[in-house]
């Protein structure tokens, strides 16, 4: 089931997010994670940047973004105005 989550709420982004990583290498700090799964990874930041990246195409937003985790497929959405941008876990 997903979760939707307002980056203000950055306690809960973190845990979610570490727990989306698990599969990965987390680095974790007071502002800011970052999650490397070798061929992808995701950062997003306290104050409301996301970017991704993966072979073939990067993807960067800066402002108050909802994050909306989906641990059972894998999935990570930013969900913000006219832009919704989904990122998929490598191996699901």
């Amino acid at each position: 089931m997903a979760k939707r989550i307002q980056i203000t709420d950055w306690e809960t982004v973190s845990d979610e997010l570490r727990r989306f990583g698990e599969t990965g290498d987390v680095t974790a700090g007071d502002d800011r994670i970052l999650i490397d799964f070798g061929s992808a990874r995701v950062e997003v930041t306290r104050n409301g940047r996301v970017s991704t990246g993966m072979p073939l195409h990067d993807f960067e937003q800066d402002g108050a973004v909802d994050l909306v985790v989906d641990h059972d497929t894998g999935a990570l959405t930013i969900d913000v105005d006219d832009v919704t941008y989904t990122f998929r876990r490598p191996g699901g």
